[in-house]
């Protein structure tokens, strides 16, 4: 599928190192999903968990977002931390230090008990440190939908401190 891409703006603030956009996707616990329903953009915020390769989100069985996802899987996520407004005495003076990732791709819905278990352990381990990999059972398993999310495009801008 052929994306939409764009030179950024703000070559002064671009991070092109791949290393660098992964450790802060290795570091996000919420981020936004953005989808098209119909015509209506959707966007909602979810826990998620990277891996190294993929982004893996969970939710329950059934919802908006699960009937948009299955009639068109294309999303744009994005994540963000060290995000600080800073304020000034002018306009020219105020900004905003953060450094934030976007990656379109595809979201594909995972349905092998094994590939589920892998993407919520990914969820837990970068939610919830500390937390110790887990066997889910069959019935917990069933009681939720795991995505994984195919990047074909991400980039990173930051205005850090």
């Amino acid at each position: 599928m052929e994306t939409t891409e764009r030179p950024m703006r703000r070559k002064d603030r671009e991070v092109t190192d791949i290393v660098a956009i992964h450790a802060v996707l290795g570091r996000a616990t919420v981020c936004r999903i953005a989808m098209v329903d119909g015509t209506e953009p959707y966007v909602v915020p979810m826990n998620c968990g990277w891996d190294g390769t993929e982004l893996f989100l969970h939710a329950a069985t059934s919802g908006r977002k699960l009937d948009i996802l299955r009639a068109n899987p294309r999303v744009c996520i994005e994540v963000e931390e060290d995000v600080r407004i800073v304020t000034g005495s002018t306009g020219e003076e105020c900004t905003s230090h953060y450094r934030t990732v976007i990656g379109t791709g595809t979201a594909v819905f995972l349905d092998d008990p094994p590939g589920k278990s892998h993407g919520l352990n990914v969820i837990l381990r970068q939610c919830h440190p500390g937390v110790p990999d887990e066997i889910f059972p069959a019935s917990a398993l069933n009681r939720i939908v795991v995505l994984k999310i195919h990047f074909d495009h991400l980039t990173c801008k930051a205005n850090p401190v």
